[in-house]
């Protein structure tokens, strides 16, 4: 007797939402195409496979969603923690999620997205500025424009302007040390959707690796979960008659006299303490006097600068260099940015950065993402700049990076190939720049770009020597870029060996293998998971397109 043929995986879709989970899912896939999955690492190739094929991306999300045990699986929840740098020593962690399940988090947070951002400290309250809930069709974008970093040093100025003393201080090691049950409750006490919250809980276990705690650093879906985590602790501050405002794990709260700031920041310890297992950076927290806090705040009108080079730096902090390419108007905006930075002296500004013994890197971030916008000599002789003074830039190092890479059709090879020498000695010589796997990433980002021998040469090292597999897969795809076919011929050997994005990796470079590929490919055909498959069914039509492929 046949059995009944199974109903299409979109109709089946209905357990926890139907069509609200179809179109948050969809959403989902929308923001990580425009604006990627992470703001620590480069973008995964993944990112184009999802943008390329929506419709296969969202069933294949919607089909994880009907048998999450089993898609698990299939399809392990695979993730990296790696080492980003802050600052000359500092160091915090950030986790790539594996694509697919990056989507498919994303996609159940979006659908109780309204539910969190009711059970929130309302945005019109003038007290909590970040990640608040406001998804746009139209661009994609998940979190309001009008509240945002800039507008909580805004609203902290003006209370100053009403108090006395100014307590200053954020939360120590947040995001690795939030309670699961705890975040668990408050999705609870926020939302009704119950499965939606066990196939959350579900995903964030597996990505801990069986412990009880810690949210990945990185993603949106995490940023609003650990905004509703800290809404009690909100709304407690609020009914203790304490006046502050928040921006994610960073606080001020003000008051009339040292004795009420002192006050105010015990029972914010002890609030954060007992509600969710957290406590305060020691070395952050500062109580100062609301005309000291006035003094030092740049978005302060009273703190206007008696140096005139202090006054261009404040200016130029103060200038919006945003540029949306998707923007209606993105002719005009970019016009107006270029004419506005002409005002400044970017590179010489930025020449005096480097002669420093440690950058401002607030402002030399933005000077050199100012790059992007400006031409010419000077542009050329920053450029040259930036490749002899790596060391001083190392805290922006992923933004210089990240910068180079997009000018770097405009440079001339005279600019370019001195670059990718530094590139290649630095990784050779292990220096420091690049022991941090989050550097070393970006670094072969922009070295991708040259395909010499020397490089070629120098990325098989970089294989052969790391244990990240983020590395690891990036090498395979800029090898393949390159077209270093025996070397990929080789490698499809060790495939069993190698890790699920290694494995990824080589399914996408075997198509410069021509024929061998594609016995290779047909050898390996029942074992892919759902997403491999399509990942394939992508890479196929790249080929066949005769349309090159970007890392990310």
């Amino acid at each position: 007797m046949k059995r009944a043929p199974k109903a299409p995986v979109k109709a089946k879709a209905n357990r926890i939402g139907g069509s609200k989970l179809a179109r948050s899912m969809r959403l989902a896939i929308e923001n990580v195409a425009r604006f990627g999955d992470t703001d620590i690492f480069p973008f995964s190739i993944e990112r184009h496979v999802i943008r390329d094929r929506p419709d296969d991306a969202l069933s294949i999300l919607l089909q994880i969603n009907e048998t999450l045990d089993q898609s698990i699986h299939e399809m392990p929840i695979e993730s990296e923690r790696l080492l980003q740098a802050v600052g000359y020593t500092g160091f915090r962690q950030g986790t790539q999620i594996d694509p697919i399940w990056n989507l498919y988090l994303l996609g159940m947070v979006i659908l109780i997205g309204d539910d969190i951002e009711a059970a929130r400290v309302p945005a019109s309250r003038g007290v909590v500025f970040s990640y608040r809930f406001a998804p746009e069709t139209a661009d994609h974008s998940l979190f309001a424009k009008n509240h945002g970093w800039e507008e909580f040093q805004k609203k902290a100025v003006e209370l100053a302007h009403s108090y006395k003393y100014v307590l200053s201080c954020d939360i120590s090691d947040f995001y690795p040390r939030v309670y699961h049950h705890r975040l668990e409750n408050a999705l609870k006490k926020a939302t009704r959707n119950t499965q939606a919250i066990a196939h959350i809980k579900r995903v964030l276990s597996e990505l801990a690796r069986g412990a009880s705690y810690g949210l990945p650093v990185g993603g949106p879906a995490t940023r609003l979960l650990s905004e509703l985590l800290l809404n009690r602790v909100d709304k407690l501050l609020l009914g203790h008659g304490c006046a502050f405002c928040r921006f994610v794990d960073d606080y001020y709260l003000f008051a009339q006299t040292q004795e009420d700031a002192y006050s105010g920041l015990v029972y914010l310890s002890e609030t954060l303490l007992e509600n969710e297992g957290l406590s305060l950076q020691k070395t952050k927290t500062r109580i100062m006097s609301a005309s000291e806090f006035l003094d030092t705040s740049a978005f302060s009108t009273e703190n206007v600068p008696d140096d005139p080079e202090q006054v261009m730096h404040r200016d130029f902090l103060a200038l919006h260099i945003h540029f949306d390419p998707y923007s209606e108007t993105a002719v005009e905006d970019y016009e107006t940015i270029k004419a506005e930075l002409t005002k400044f002296d970017i590179v010489g500004m930025l020449a005096a950065e480097m002669q420093k013994s440690r950058i401002s890197e607030t402002l030399t971030r933005k000077l050199v993402r100012a790059l992007r916008h400006i031409s010419g000599p000077s542009r050329q002789t920053a450029i040259t700049s930036l490749t002899e003074n790596l060391p001083i830039l190392y805290p922006i190092l992923p933004t210089v990076m990240m910068v180079l890479r997009d000018i770097l059709p405009e440079l001339s090879s005279g600019i370019k190939e001195p670059l990718f020498a530094q590139l290649r000695r630095i990784i050779e010589t292990n220096s420091y720049l690049c022991a941090v796997p989050t550097n070393l990433a970006f670094v072969l980002r922009l070295l991708a770009a040259d395909d010499s021998e020397e490089t070629d040469a120098t990325l098989m090292k970089v294989y052969s020597s790391t244990a990240s597999t983020m590395i690891k897969r990036d090498v395979i795809l800029i090898l393949a870029k390159h077209n270093a076919d025996y070397w990929i011929s080789a490698q499809l050997k060790r495939y069993n060996s190698c890790s699920l994005w290694e494995r990824r990796a080589l399914l996408i470079a075997s198509y410069i293998l021509e024929d061998e590929g594609d016995h290779w490919r047909k050898r390996l055909k029942g074992g892919l998971s759902p997403f491999d498959v399509l990942v394939v069914k992508w890479a196929s039509y790249k080929k066949q397109a005769g349309t090159p492929w970007d890392l990310g």
